[in-house]
């Protein structure tokens, strides 16, 4: 049989979200189309993001390559986030997976991506270069954890389903997400169905007197938060969540490592656990790394001092911190140590901290204080 490898275009909409969710096991009405309505629509732009292998015309085996993009303060990033692997049952074990996902990898160091984001199976994804590393924080707040805090009156803030046709608090809630240094670039026609993925529901926060100040976003049951962002004036992130939980019910918030929300829900909160934020795959260290010491500075002060590390395959790179003077380099000096790339992510992205991956040499002993350095993928900016 002759097999091809393609780029998939609007024609192929019905075809290839058939097999997709044949090849998942989803039924109506949990399908891809519902499920991520951000990256699944039958529009040539949005199918030209998967890729397929065909045989004799039928599409085999899909792995979508989603276009993304995170502004870290002055610093745009492009990610390509994975999604949708898939084969077809009646043509699994013929290498189709293996040969889609090495040609995606290559596309996309070819088309100058700085590093590439997907979610499953560690081991799996390893073969291509990625690791699990990164860091996300899940935290835990009860109705009794409330009581002791804010006693037991309600907390007078409303919640009301965003919707599409509510513009006037729809651009608020833009106008919030874009205000932040730190975030996944989302265009303003996206941004809706972008906090409807993984059939979640956005809600705006509304203060007694009926102005927006907030809005959050709930996975289907309530009980988890995975965005969640407040107006500056009286910060009032922390009562949003606190008043979120007593009309709902014990809530998991999800959490960036720069949310303003993360300290003040910390000190309250019954449980917290910190986890990696995906498997990564990275193009280009010397920008991604100068991007996340600068961000991991704007958290809090580093200490002063200087690190090379080499890392296998790519080259020598200087971590410099100077007063306000920060970057990453590469450099001809001799490392204080050498990694492997998936070490190296382990080591500098966490979530551990790096003397759990690696006995540090004198000469790298700062990545200790610098790191894990601040990579997070949200959950709503896509894949």
């Amino acid at each position: 049989m002759s097999s091809e490898i393609t780029r998939l275009q609007a024609s192929d909409f019905e075809e290839a979200l058939d097999m997709l969710n044949f090849s998942f096991g989803f039924q109506h009405p949990k399908n891809f189309e519902t499920l991520l309505p951000a990256l699944y629509k039958a529009e040539d732009e949005h199918m030209s993001w998967n890729w397929a292998v065909r045989e004799n015309g039928r599409i085999r085996a899909i792995v979508g390559a989603f276009p993304l993009a995170w502004q870290l303060g002055e610093t745009t990033l492009r990610i390509s986030g994975i999604g949708g692997v898939s084969c077809h049952p009646r043509a699994r074990n013929q290498g189709h997976m293996q040969q889609l996902m090495s040609h995606a990898v290559a596309a996309m160091r070819a088309e100058g991506y700085h590093l590439s984001y997907l979610g499953g199976q560690r081991q799996r994804y390893g073969y291509y270069g990625y690791e699990k590393c990164g860091i996300s924080y899940y935290l835990n707040l009860s109705k009794n954890n409330l009581r002791h805090v804010f006693g037991i009156d309600p907390l007078p803030i409303n919640f009301r389903p965003l919707t599409r046709q509510d513009q006037t608090h729809l651009q608020g809630a833009i106008g919030l997400h874009d205000a932040q240094p730190f975030r996944g670039l989302r265009a303003p026609e996206r941004f809706y169905d972008l906090l409807l993925d993984w059939q979640h529901q956005p809600h705006i926060a509304l203060s007694a007197d009926g102005r927006m100040i907030g809005y959050l976003v709930a996975d289907q049951s309530g009980d988890t938060i995975t965005e969640l962002l407040a107006v500056n004036e009286g910060e009032p992130e922390l009562a949003i969540a606190a008043a979120w939980v007593q009309q709902h019910g014990d809530t998991r918030f999800e959490l960036s490592p720069w949310n303003r929300l993360l300290p003040k829900l910390a000190h309250l909160c019954e449980g917290m656990s910190v986890s990696s934020s995906g498997n990564w795959l990275i193009f280009d260290w010397e920008n991604v790394l100068d991007a996340l010491l600068k961000t991991r500075a704007a958290q809090g002060p580093l200490v002063d001092g200087a690190v090379i590390i080499e890392i296998e395959g790519y080259g020598r790179l200087l971590l410099e911190v100077d007063g306000e003077h920060i970057r990453c380099a590469r450099t001809d000096a001799e490392p204080a140590l050498s990694a492997d790339p998936a070490t190296a992510m382990r080591l500098l992205l966490g979530p551990l901290p790096p003397s759990a991956v690696l006995a540090l040499p004198a000469g790298a002993a700062l990545l200790e204080q610098w790191c894990p350095l601040p990579l997070f993928w949200g959950r709503q900016d896509g894949v």
